[in-house]
């Protein structure tokens, strides 16, 4: 299977299903985590769970598709869109994320994660519009 490959079950399988399983197949067992309010009491598999976990929490019908990915080396790219039911308001929304992930022998071993979270806030009413 191909980093890309990985990291598409990664995004679709678990976090868009709720698949804890990829977190055993596809997680190294150390795992440098770059993103923005990540668990840090957790690391490797336990978490990537925890993050997948968070994420269906936070959105429990969540359905993530990767509309872009791109592999360079030991690097893969990908952008995805993640649809689900604000819990708190009954609001759709739709969320973008950006990840970049660094390989070694077909696992994660480095993650960067950018969820464009201020659009999540403002779908969901929570945050108000852009200024003009």
């Amino acid at each position: 299977m191909s980093n890309a490959d990985a990291l598409r079950q990664v995004i679709e399988k678990g976090f868009g299903q709720g698949d804890l399983d990829v977190a055993d197949t596809f997680a190294a067992g150390k795992i440098k985590e770059h993103e923005y309010g990540a668990p840090d009491l957790t690391d490797g598999p336990e978490l990537m769970r925890a993050m997948i976990h968070e994420a269906r929490s936070a959105l429990p019908d969540l359905v993530m598709s990767v509309e872009d990915i791109v592999a360079d080396g030991d690097k893969v790219w990908a952008r995805s869109v993640g649809r689900g039911t604000d819990p708190q308001t009954g609001r759709p929304v739709v969320l973008t994320v950006f990840d970049l992930c660094r390989f070694q022998n077909g696992r994660i071993v480095e993650h960067w994660g950018v969820p464009d979270r201020f659009a999540l806030l403002h779908q969901a009413g929570l945050l108000g519009a852009p200024p003009a």
